[in-house]
């Protein structure tokens, strides 16, 4: 167990990051101090903004231009993409990403804890438990979610999706992960090499990446049936890699704007395109997730830093 034990406060985001925009003060933010680290947790969307090691650096980006502002995504962090990733193959009128980013989820628990695999930790419980009985209006079917969260040394996140209506129930999700680089230009991500990817940057055209995935401009690839482990590494980063360990997340997608695209997305801006990589772990486009009635899908990620 834990020396001491966590401290957590719940602040506005103008309050924890004055320097971004706010609209009507902002969205409640949770901010969790243990002995191993520090995490911001936005209550919208059980969205982790930040993620500090103690003595390390941070292992998540949140732009200088993001915006907190109700039924809005904010820029960095994890958002979750949930109940589908990207367009809606089903109605694609409806926003991208789902809706379960964009609406407030409920802190159920947070305790210390020692757990075998993640060792002396936080645990943080947040639950989405509105559309149990009612479905939202854009999604015809009952659910529930919950995200756990273990803060230790290193990152767990854990989630849970139940179909709780009488129907087979069609999903997609990711975690949609914003790390920092050094330099976008000397970024690598390594342990897909071989793997089958969609490029949603050249209409869907399926390929075989080879070697490590670099950066030379947009890149914006899904890996289907990808590996556990993946490493993001960048030159003048003293050897460090931050590594993304997945169980349950049959997909892998790798995300960069480039400087043409990042001009258009007022929140990310073309000065701050090369601070970032998106490693997201989910099951998404041929690894849809097909969830019988009454059955719950199980899926994790750990975030760490390798030197």
């Amino acid at each position: 167990m834990l020396e001491q034990a966590y401290r957590i406060s719940r602040l506005l985001s103008s309050a924890v990051y004055p320097d971004r925009h706010h609209v009507d003060g902002g969205l409640p933010l949770y901010v969790i101090d243990n002995p191993l680290g520090r995490m911001v947790i936005c209550e919208q969307g059980a969205q982790v903004l930040s993620f500090i090691p103690a003595d390390k650096k941070d292992l998540l980006w949140l732009s200088p231009l993001a915006k907190f502002c109700l039924g809005e995504p904010v820029r960095g962090g994890i958002p979750i993409c949930l109940p589908w990733f990207g367009v809606d193959s089903r109605n694609k009128a409806n926003p991208n990403h789902g809706f379960a980013r964009n609406v407030n989820w409920q802190l159920a628990n947070i305790t210390d804890a020692d757990d075998a695999q993640q060792g002396a930790c936080t645990r943080i419980e947040f639950v989405l438990e509105q559309f149990q009985q009612q479905p939202h209006a854009l999604f015809p079917y009952p659910f529930s979610a919950k995200l756990t969260f273990l803060m230790g040394d290193s990152l767990s996140i854990h989630l849970q999706l139940s179909n709780t209506g009488s129907e087979t129930m069609p999903l997609t999700w990711a975690l949609h992960s914003y790390h920092p680089v050094a330099d976008i230009a000397s970024a690598k991500i390594s342990g897909l090499d071989g793997c089958e990817y969609l490029d949603n940057a050249c209409q869907l055209k399926r390929g075989i990446q080879n070697g490590d995935v670099v950066f030379n401009g947009e890149v914006d690839s899904i890996y289907i049936n990808a590996g556990n482990t993946q490493s993001i590494t960048s030159t003048s980063q003293n050897n460090e890699a931050i590594t993304i360990a997945a169980d349950g997340c049959a997909s892998a997608v790798v995300w960069n704007p480039g400087a043409e695209k990042s001009a258009l997305l007022k929140t990310v801006g073309i000065e701050n395109y090369q601070q970032f990589v998106c490693l997201e772990r989910g099951s998404v486009f041929d690894n849809e997730i097909i969830l019988p009635s009454n059955e719950t899908y199980s899926a994790s990620l750990q975030i760490k830093l390798v030197t």
